[in-house]
């Protein structure tokens, strides 16, 4: 961009435009406190900024109106100010403090409040269980020749998967397999576990404890059968849905398609992961989302939380709510 006062009427129309939906007319950006230029000066700066991109005129009498270009400037605008930017952290610590415990509880939580506080959808990637820390792996009698293994991660995640054996331990035969296996993974993400107890196999393949090779086989049986979770959280659609830019039926579609798709949600939310700090997708006709959506989102540890909008959407607000959100989720995930 040319010149400072070209950003300064830029993010001013593009702030006018969110706030108002309807094009921003030179006359009335020459009257703004804060643009101290003519009329004319304003004129001559639109025109530059039309000339390279970032705005557009839809009819030849109106004003202009933000391009995709348009917005991401504005975007990127926000997310260098998100740490002067105010988050209504007051309500989010409420929310917070009164949730219940275990991983569930705390990751809607999460998106429910996403919805409210952003007044759009939102979306959470939980963290993947290959790279949960895991606090407890341990396996409990059933029946003879079933066992239930029981996979507990840091963050309180508890997953249980039913395993039937070609042999018939006692419950107190179990109990020695819980405790060989303990001193294993404690520390550990799942992944890391994994891969230690088969490289543990593979080093003992002469040994002949044939109990201590049963207890790290059947460890790696269970990790192996606990898959990671990929399901994305949605929070918000139906009040997505009903804002004006919307109304249309083929917008609307667009909205469902894309809340719905949980591949395409995991593809965009895959964004936020490759690097740290707020990440903003811009909705264009060539891209997953279309051109009446953009995403908010930041990472999570091997997760993400995030707000779908409108491409309108007030972007001084929701950059740093999923700022704070993001932060105040990963001191909750730490603590768990």
């Amino acid at each position: 961009m040319a010149s400072l006062r070209a950003r300064r009427i830029l993010l001013t129309v593009v702030g006018e435009y969110i706030a108002t939906g309807e094009p921003v007319a030179s006359k009335d950006l020459a009257a703004r406190e804060g643009i101290e230029l003519s009329p004319a000066s304003v004129r001559a700066v639109l025109a530059e900024l039309e000339a390279d991109g970032y705005l557009a005129k839809p009819h030849a009498s109106a004003g202009r109106v933000p391009t995709e270009k348009g917005f991401r400037a504005f975007a990127d605008a926000m997310v260098a100010a998100a740490s002067q930017l105010t988050a209504p952290s007051d309500e989010l610590d409420r929310r917070y403090s009164a949730v219940e415990p275990g991983l569930d509880a705390l990751l809607r939580c999460t998106v429910k409040a996403l919805a409210d506080l952003s007044g759009s959808a939102s979306v959470v990637r939980p963290p993947r269980a290959d790279a949960s820390v895991l606090r407890e792996l341990r396996f409990i009698w059933l029946r003879p020749r079933e066992v239930l293994a029981v996979v507990v991660a840091a963050s309180g995640a508890v997953q249980n998967r039913v395993m039937r054996l070609d042999d018939s331990p006692t419950p107190s035969e179990l109990e020695r397999v819980n405790n060989l296996l303990q001193a294993r993974i404690q520390g550990r993400t799942m992944a890391e576990v994994r891969a230690a107890i088969a490289q543990e196999l593979e080093a003992d393949r002469a040994a002949h404890d044939n109990f201590r090779r049963r207890a790290l086989e059947l460890g790696h049986e269970a990790l192996a059968r606990t898959a990671p979770a990929d399901e994305v959280l949605v929070e918000g659609a139906a009040q997505l849905i009903e804002r004006p830019e919307f109304a249309s039926v083929e917008s609307t579609r667009q909205v469902v398609r894309t809340l719905e798709d949980q591949q395409r949600l995991l593809d965009l939310l895959d964004r936020a992961l490759v690097a740290p700090g707020i990440q903003v997708v811009i909705g264009t006709a060539d891209n997953e989302m279309g051109s009446d959506l953009s995403l908010v989102a930041a990472r999570v540890g091997s997760g993400a939380v995030g707000v779908i909008g409108s491409t309108r959407m007030n972007y001084s607000q929701v950059v740093p709510l999923v700022r704070h959100t993001a932060l105040r989720l990963t001191r909750a995930l730490g603590r768990s």
